[in-house]
């Protein structure tokens, strides 16, 4: 990137943004213009990785809950007792589909929930611990033997990098070769043959191996 080049798009991109790539660049501007891209495409890399988890969390929870309280909208059953937060997740999901036609059907709502819905149920403490965790969302995860905090501890490091990715936010600070193989450890608790298979075509390995270095 040349010297104009990167005036031009330092003129056009967020003032909000660029400052902090200058400081973490020692005020090089051309260096904070490189890493900003390069932030942009490892962004992009993991896209495709974060997809698979986020949509194997959603299917086994959903179908194991669903085993638990033999109904769909298994949110709905008495028993389920979901927080507050979840029960707004799943309100503020329904209004949304609302909007767009008739009476969403469950398959539906599940498909609105966001990441952190789907993460929150592997938090919230003893009450979903004895509710929820003991009685079917374990075995969701056929390959893990630890414990639901440290599960949901990793989890939410994930849901925090997939919030920071869809608000353009910078991740070149995190340590994303820990954060990829998070990834692949999560997606290999729950299915070991997709684990091995997102793995083999992630481009993350790729990009992370081309950043940028300072001048």
């Amino acid at each position: 990137m040349e010297q104009h080049d990167a005036q031009h798009l330092h003129r056009m991109l967020s003032q909000a943004r660029l400052p902090e790539y200058e400081a973490f660049c020692a005020g090089d501007q051309v260096a904070a213009l490189r890493l900003f891209c390069w932030n942009t495409e490892v962004s992009a890399a993991f896209y495709g990785p974060l997809q698979h988890l986020e949509l194997a969390l959603r299917s086994v929870l959903d179908q194991h809950l669903f085993q638990l309280f033999g109904q769909d909208d298994w949110w709905n059953h008495s028993q389920a007792n979901l927080h507050h937060g979840a029960r707004a997740k799943i309100d503020e999901a329904v209004r949304q589909l609302s909007r767009r036609g008739p009476v969403p059907a469950p398959a539906h709502v599940v498909a609105e929930l966001p990441f952190g819905f789907w993460v929150s149920l592997l938090g919230s403490g003893n009450s979903y611990d004895q509710r929820l965790w003991r009685t079917a969302l374990y075995r969701a995860f056929p390959s893990y033997h630890g414990g639901r905090h440290a599960l949901h501890r990793k989890l939410d490091f994930l849901r925090v990098l997939r919030n920071k990715i869809a608000h353009h936010a910078p991740i070149h600070h995190r340590h994303l070769d820990a954060d990829h193989e998070a990834i692949m450890t999560v997606l290999g608790y729950i299915d070991a043959p997709l684990a091995a298979l997102v793995a083999r075509y992630s481009p993350v390995p790729a990009v992370l191996a081309s950043r940028p270095i300072p001048r």
